[in-house]
């Protein structure tokens, strides 16, 4: 339920994002001694253009410090989730956003968006977009790891980044990402389920386990929660992906590269014979272990997909109904689109990789 909260406050800024300047919008955590409260704040009109015109900085730093001014003592937060505060501009407002005073960072000059507050109306709802972390389902019967015993974060993608847990390293997924999209959490439970699936085959990325934490929006800290996911460890093949071997210049030995056509047409030939697709057979998806095994990543087959690898087909499916996910349609459709751009993949190895051809 929604509640009032005192006034001492303590801001952590998380994400700013606009559109070329415009309909900004701030994601926040906002802390009150043991609560704590995920805010977005979104402008919902246009700036003028002068606003837009300003840097990066300058405008993220701006909108942080009208935020800083909002009482939110007065504001009825949403609790264990993302409160959306969504800002619109009328002439007169019965109920504008409420202000208190905050000394500015630079008292030269003046804030847009504070001279306009008494203009500025506000309605509250929960997030609509906000990152969704799946309740962890204890019939899973997969090992979990504390996302706090995790060490030494490096990122090396958007979503994955290479940790530490007892001083091994493993590559982790992770559900949050810089450009999160609603479908996203379901992807990763569809990855989850095919990792799972596949444990113990070759030439397949291998899950090591779950990383779980409490509610991240958990606004009691006290509160005693359902554990939640946010991500997955997978072994760390630190060999690279065949999109970087094709940017190296040196030639690569012809037995290698026909041991990693094997690799792969296995990988994919195991998950068809479990009825399962890829549909992002490429190069950035296929990594290299220690010994320079081919290993196939990114399993889900209803991820994202590039449009140069879909057959021509499929291809042809989707530009006649633009809606079309290729994930849905019928199986030996997508086995079809598979296989095609595994042959797509073994041509450009032979191009690429100045080789005399890869026969068998």
């Amino acid at each position: 339920m929604p509640r009032k909260i005192a006034s001492s406050s303590e801001f952590e800024f998380k994400s700013f994002r606009d559109c070329n300047g415009d309909h900004p919008s701030q994601t926040l955590i906002f802390h009150n001694g043991s609560f704590s409260w995920w805010i977005k704040v979104k402008v919902a009109w246009s700036l003028p253009e002068f606003i837009r015109k300003l840097g990066y900085l300058k405008r993220r730093s701006m909108i942080r410090e009208f935020i800083k001014a909002i009482e939110f003592a007065e504001l009825a937060l949403l609790e264990d989730i993302v409160t959306l505060i969504n800002l619109t501009l009328a002439e007169q407002s019965n109920t504008p956003i409420p202000i208190r005073n905050v000394p500015s960072n630079d008292q030269t000059e003046a804030n847009h968006y504070l001279s306009i507050a008494h203009q500025v109306f506000f309605e509250i709802e929960e997030d609509p977009r906000r990152t969704i972390y799946p309740i962890l389902d204890q019939a899973q019967d997969l090992p979990t790891f504390e996302a706090s015993h995790l060490q030494d974060e490096e990122d090396i993608a958007a979503t994955v980044s290479t940790v530490y847990f007892k001083q091994k390293q493993h590559a982790y997924k992770k559900v949050d990402r810089p450009i999160y999209e609603p479908g996203d959490t379901e992807h990763i439970l569809n990855e989850i389920t095919a990792l799972a699936q596949f444990r113990g085959h070759s030439n397949i990325a291998q899950l090591i386990g779950l990383v779980i934490s409490d509610n991240p929006y958990k606004t009691r800290l006290a509160t005693i929660s359902s554990p939640v996911i946010t991500g997955f460890l997978l072994e760390y093949y630190p060999g690279g992906s065949l999109e970087q071997v094709f940017a190296e210049t040196q030639d690569k030995d012809d037995s290698l590269l026909r041991r990693w056509a094997l690799q792969i047409g296995r990988a994919l030939q195991t998950l068809h014979i479990k009825r399962r697709t890829h549909l992002d057979i490429k190069p950035s998806n296929i990594v290299f272990d220690a010994n320079q095994n081919a290993i196939l990543i990114d399993i889900s087959g209803t991820g994202g997909y590039g449009w140069e690898w879909l057959a021509p087909e499929m291809q042809q499916t989707i530009a006649q109904n633009a809606v079309t996910n290729p994930a849905s349609t019928a199986f030996d459709k997508r086995v079809a689109t598979d296989c095609w751009a595994y042959g797509k993949l073994l041509s450009t190895m032979a191009t690429r990789l100045n080789t005399g051809g890869l026969e068998c």
